[in-house]
């Protein structure tokens, strides 16, 4: 629904036609059009305004692309924390079946992260719930030959939980967009 997207160099915007989607989807507010936004914004730079081109145009500015480049950001954060190799500890246990047992594991870095991430992008509500989920069966979990790895993966998610409670505080600082504005 929003693939087609055109970036503006001149202009510095990127311009997003969502005429095949409903006209409520055509917003920053739902997840579908923000997740699609962010896709777009991924891969570009210099973009200062993002316009969603359907029967009427909505345009949004310094604001929303703060916001949106914080989620970008925090989405780059999940993924070099996820970049992290496990760190297992299984004496008597043959390399073979230590990469086997870390494959499978939920807790794997680049599972966990990659996961986050993908919620992150997906929706806020589906990432707050993956998040309390995560965090919920990480403190739960007790397999010794873990430690490390699961006690470095607690240690990311509490930097995770201070950078989206920053994020949050900046938002509330800036207050809510002015009316027509974004």
């Amino acid at each position: 629904m929003f693939s087609k997207a055109e970036v503006q160099p001149s202009r510095a915007r990127l311009i997003i036609d969502c005429k095949e989607a409903p006209e409520s989807e055509a917003d920053l507010r739902h997840p579908k059009c923000r997740s699609a936004v962010l896709g777009h914004l991924e891969h570009e730079f210099g973009v200062e305004s993002v316009i969603l081109s359907h029967y009427v145009e909505r345009q949004y500015g310094p604001r929303a692309m703060e916001a949106l480049r914080r989620i970008l950001a925090l989405a780059g954060l999940l993924t070099q924390l996820g970049a992290r190799p496990p760190a297992p500890n299984f004496p008597g246990t043959t390399k073979k079946q230590v990469v086997a047992r870390c494959a499978a594991c939920p807790f794997r870095p680049q599972t966990l992260f990659g996961g986050l991430r993908e919620a992150l992008l997906a929706d806020f509500a589906r990432f707050h719930a993956a998040f309390a989920e995560v965090t919920g069966r990480l403190h739960h979990y007790r397999e010794s030959g873990c430690r490390a790895c699961t006690s470095g993966t607690a240690n990311d998610l509490v930097y995770i939980f201070q950078e989206v409670v920053g994020f949050g505080e900046a938002c509330l600082q800036a207050g809510p967009p002015e009316e027509g504005a974004e």
